[in-house]
Parts: structure tokens; C-alpha cells; sequence
């Protein structure tokens, strides 16, 4: 493994257990600031690390899983310094609502700053309570915008982009902004939680066979979407299908890439040709939808 990448999972393991409200530490690998945002004011008020996720054991794939994790938090990644007001994404990861896989998500991180974009990774709760991790991205996209102005980003290119469980979870916020899922404790909550552009990465539990899960309900109101799957993930590839018919179906903007081989839970550089293309497709499709303009910085 790459010294910086040895550096970002140690990074992460003590943002997981050392930090609360908007405390701010330095990454030796970035030399920049990160924040970690606890989203509700009962949390914030409390400096205690209680609920923040525990690392689970590493299965030997290098990856860090957090489990535990009963007080919801943003991890922020602000975009290299720039006049303009930099659009900005919250990552979703996956790990079957039981643990959050974070590590699959930080090299996501990396190549989104790198072309000027800010990213905050949401830490929603695991295991699983479902109905809590919908109020906690909403909640997540509504703190981001509100705060667009602090953090010089543009409130108008607020976009999310979850893998597997969380590409579900991001799906549920996309199609589920005009619920109620929990009652106002701030004014904060006043601000739409409405993505900008939605990004779903071979995301789970989409379908009940040839019928789009229950819990979507789509139309052609909903903000544009990419869906990026391989064919050969058995398990959860046509649920991505069946999303995207009807997403097409109901007037919604949708691009698909889906590829023959990769499997569930590929990463940001996969072996695999064509699969290994995915993020310049998913950079085209941002630069498509005027969400970045800056070709990558050296």
C-alpha cells in the first residue's frame, strides 16, 4: 500500500474516535484541514466521541469498516483555494446498513478535490436503522447548503453520490425530498434537502424484482442522475435497471454506464477495461451538466 494511503486510513481511524462537533485536524498526506460536523445540535453541544463509530477488524482487504455509529457526522474535504464558489458532494458509503465501508470512499474524495469540487463524507448511523439514515442525509444535504456561503460553495450545485447501500440511501434522498422524516429542530431544517445531481455507484436494493422498491417514488422533477453498475453483479445490477427504466419512464434525466464485468463494490481504479474508465465517464458527465468546468489541476 502507498504511503498515502496508509496515511488517509490512519487519518480516518482517528477522525472516528477522537473528534467532535467541528473540530479540525490536519492531514499529513493533504496539508489541509478536515472538519468533522456532528449534524444535530444535541450532538454539537456535547464534546464527548460517544457513538462516533468503532473500526471493525480489517478483513485483509485493506479497507476500514465503522460500526457503532450512533451520532451522525460529516466529514469535510473543501476544495483547493478558488474565487468562485466550488459545487460540492456528499458521499454515501456502503456496507450493507450494518458498517460503513469509508475507505472506498476517500480515493472518490481525492479525484473529486482534485477538479475543484468539495466533498463532506457522511458517517450515517450503522447498524441499521433505516428510517434514522434517511433523516440523516437529508439533514447532511440541508447543513451543506445552508452553509454553502461559509464554506464557499455554490448552494445551487449540491450534489450526492452514495455506493451500494449508501448509492441507496443516496436514491432515497433524490426521490424523498419532499418528505417529512423528522420534525424541525432548527432553521436549518427550513432549507431544501433536494440534491442538485445524484450519483449512484452499483448501489443495492433498488428493486423487489421487476418492480422499483416501494420506498422510491420518481417523477420528472427529480435532479439529474448517473448510474454506474456492472452487469455481473448478480445480486443488485438489476435493480439498477429497473431504477433507471423508470427514472426514463417518468421524464427524469438519467445516464446509465453498464459494463460486463466488475462485480459489486469495485473502486476507483479498477482493473477491469472498460470499468476502469468510470470516473473520467463520471467527470464527463459533471462537466455535461455544467457542474465543473476546470480541467484536472497538475
Amino acid at each position: 500500500m502507498k504511503t498515502r494511503d496508509v496515511d488517509r486510513l490512519i487519518f480516518f481511524l482517528v477522525c472516528s474516535t477522537s473528534l467532535w462537533c467541528t473540530a479540525v485536524i490536519a492531514s499529513a498526506s493533504e496539508g489541509k484541514a478536515t472538519q468533522v460536523i456532528k449534524l444535530w445540535p444535541k450532538d454539537a453541544a456535547s464534546q464527548g466521541t460517544q457513538g462516533m463509530g468503532t473500526p471493525k477488524p480489517d478483513r485483509g482487504d485493506g479497507h476500514i469498516r465503522l460500526t457503532n455509529i450512533t451520532t451522525p457526522s460529516l466529514r469535510y474535504f473543501p476544495a483547493p483555494d478558488r474565487e468562485q464558489p466550488a459545487p460540492a458532494v456528499i458521499l454515501c458509503p456502503g456496507g450493507g446498513y450494518v458498517s460503513l465501508v469509508t475507505t472506498k470512499m476517500t480515493p472518490v474524495e481525492h479525484r473529486l478535490n482534485v477538479h475543484v469540487i468539495s466533498e463532506f463524507i457522511l458517517i450515517y448511523r450503522a447498524p441499521k436503522k433505516l428510517q434514522d439514515a434517511f433523516q440523516y442525509v437529508q439533514r447532511a444535504v440541508r447543513m451543506v447548503r445552508s452553509r454553502a456561503s461559509e464554506w464557499n460553495l455554490d448552494p445551487e450545485r449540491i450534489g450526492i453520490m452514495g455506493s451500494s447501500a449508501g448509492g441507496h440511501l443516496a436514491a432515497r434522498v433524490s426521490t424523498g425530498f419532499g418528505i417529512q422524516t423528522y420534525q424541525e429542530v432548527d432553521e436549518l431544517d427550513r432549507v431544501s434537502c433536494k440534491p442538485d445531481f445524484t450519483v449512484l455507484l452499483y448501489p443495492a436494493y433498488m428493486n423487489k424484482g421487476d418492480s422499483l422498491s416501494q420506498e422510491f417514488t420518481v417523477s420528472n422533477a427529480l435532479s439529474p442522475t448517473l448510474i454506474v453498475s456492472a452487469k455481473d453483479d448478480k445480486g443488485f445490477f438489476p435493480g439498477s435497471v429497473v431504477y433507471a427504466k423508470a427514472l426514463k419512464e417518468a421524464g427524469a434525466s438519467v445516464r446509465v454506464h453498464f459494463f460486463e464485468k466488475g462485480g459489486h463494490g469495485f473502486t476507483l481504479r479498477p482493473k477491469e477495461y472498460p470499468l476502469s474508465t468510470w470516473p473520467d465517464l463520471c467527470l464527463q458527465w459533471f462537466r455535461d451538466n455544467d457542474l465543473i468546468q476546470e480541467e484536472a489541476k497538475p
